[in-house]
C-alpha cells in the first residue's frame, strides 16, 4: 500500500482551494520549479488535478479519494503497531483494522506490514509462532519437495502440486509441526498449500538458498540424509517409465527403463549430479533432465529411495498406477518376465502395453 509522502499529501491538500502553481509555491514555501517538477507534474499524470481555468487547477475525486485513503493507510499502520505491541495475534489484529477502518486485509498483506514494522520499530517481544521442527528424514523429504514445486518467499512457504497423495503427505508433515496453512485449488488443477512462517523460512534457507544452491552440509551428508532428500525431489519432480522403440534389424521392440527428474537450474543440477555420483550412480544428463538409465542404477534407486508412496505416474500408458509400483516391477519383475520377452517378438507394442498393466495390477 503505497502513500503519498507527507510533503506531497500537504502540497495536495492545498489544492483543495483553486490556485496556480505560484501561489502554491508561496503557500507552501518552495520555488516555482520545485512545486512544478516535483509536485505538480506527478499530481497531473496521477489524474488528481482538475484544470478550472488556463493555469488554475483544484483537486478532484481522485485526488480527494487518494489523500483519505493515504490517512486510513497511515492510521491502519499506526494501529498494527500498537496491537502488534500489546501482542495481538495477526487474525485479532486483521479483525480490528475490519471492525474499526472497515479495511479488509488479506492474511499476507498483514504479515508482511507487521513484521516491516517490527523491524522499523525494533519490537522484541510480539508474539511470533515458533517451530518445533525434528531435523529428520520427514524435514529432508519436505526439503526435496520444496525443491520440486515449492516456492520460498520472504514470509511464506508455498508447495504446489496435482497429486493429493503427496498435496496428504505435505499437509500431515506441516500438521506434524503445528503450522498453520491455507489451502487453495487453482483453476489449473494444481493444489496450493501456504504457510507463513518467518522461522520456516529461515530454516529452510539453511539448507535450499532460496533454491540457488545446496549448503555444504547437504552436499557434504550422509547417506540417508541424502538419500530422503532425493526422495522428495523425485516424488515432485521425478518420473519412472519404459521407453519404446521398434528395431527393424533385429524385428523385435527394445525396452529401456529410466528414472528420470527435471531440472531447470543449472547450479541445482550440478549439485544434484554431485550427490547421485557420490552415492555411487551413474546418472547422465542433458539441458534439463537427470537420468538413470542403467539398471543397477535403478534396481539401487528402488532399493534406496524410491518415491513417496501414492504418487502417481504422469505416463500416457501407465498413469493410473503409483511411481513405485512401476519401479518395483522394472527393479524386481522386468528381467525375468517370461512373457514379456516373448511379446516384444510381436509388432504391434500394445501387447507388451497391455501385459505391463496386468502385471502392475497383480502387484
Amino acid at each position: 500500500m503505497r502513500v503519498l509522502l507527507d510533503k506531497s499529501r500537504i502540497i495536495l491538500e492545498r489544492w483543495s482551494e483553486e490556485h496556480n502553481i505560484g501561489e502554491i509555491s508561496k503557500l507552501v514555501n518552495l520555488t516555482y520549479d520545485q512545486v512544478r517538477n516535483n509536485y505538480f507534474k506527478k499530481f497531473w499524470k496521477k489524474g488528481y488535478l482538475k484544470r478550472v481555468s488556463y493555469g488554475r487547477y483544484i483537486i478532484n475525486e481522485k485526488g480527494k479519494s487518494k489523500i483519505n485513503f493515504d490517512l486510513k493507510v497511515i492510521k491502519s499502520r499506526q494501529m498494527i503497531l500498537e496491537l502488534s505491541k500489546n501482542k495481538f495475534s495477526n487474525q485479532q489484529i486483521k479483525s480490528e483494522l475490519k471492525r474499526k477502518l472497515g479495511m479488509d486485509l488479506t492474511d499476507s498483506t498483514i504479515f508482511s506490514r507487521i513484521n516491516l514494522l517490527r523491524q522499523d520499530h525494533e519490537i522484541k517481544h510480539r508474539r511470533i509462532k515458533e517451530i518445533n521442527i525434528k531435523i529428520d528424514k520427514s524435514f529432508y523429504e519436505f526439503l526435496g519437495l520444496i525443491l520440486s514445486d515449492g516456492y520460498i518467499g520472504e514470509y511464506n512457504i508455498d508447495f504446489y502440486n496435482k497429486d493429493p497423495s503427496l498435496i496428504s503427505y505435505y499437509e500431515t508433515l506441516m500438521n506434524s509441526w503445528n503450522q498453520k496453512f491455507s489451502k487453495r485449488f487453482k483453476e489449473s488443477g494444481v493444489y496450493e498449500i501456504s504457510v507463513y512462517s518467518i522461522n520456516l523460512v529461515s530454516l529452510v534457507n539453511k539448507f535450499l538458498f532460496n533454491k540457488k544452491r545446496f549448503s555444504d552440509d547437504l552436499l557434504n551428508a550422509d547417506k540417508e540424509i541424502k538419500n530422503n532428500l532425493l526422495k522428495g525431489f523425485y516424488s515432485g519432480d521425478g518420473s519412472v517409465f519404459f521407453s519404446l522403440s521398434y528395431r527393424k534389424s533385429k524385428e523385435k521392440w527394445r525396452i529401456e527403463p529410466r528414472v528420470s527428474l527435471a531440472v531447470f537450474n543449472s547450479r541445482i543440477m550440478q549439485d544434484t549430479l554431485f550427490i547421485l555420483k557420490a552415492l555411487g550412480y551413474n546418472p547422465t544428463n542433458d539441458e534439463n533432465n537427470i537420468n538413470l538409465n542403467k539398471k543397477g542404477d535403478i534396481k539401487r534407486f528402488s532399493r534406496e529411495i524410491k518415491f513417496i508412496e501414492g504418487g502417481k505416474s504422469n505416463s500416457k500408458y501407465y498413469g493410473s498406477f503409483s511411481k513405485n509400483q512401476i519401479l518395483k516391477y522394472i527393479a524386481t519383475h522386468l528381467d525375468n518376465d517370461k512373457t514379456l520377452k516373448k511379446l516384444i517378438k510381436e509388432p504391434s507394442k500394445e501387447p507388451i502395453v497391455n501385459h505391463i498393466k496386468n502385471r502392475l495390477i497383480s502387484m
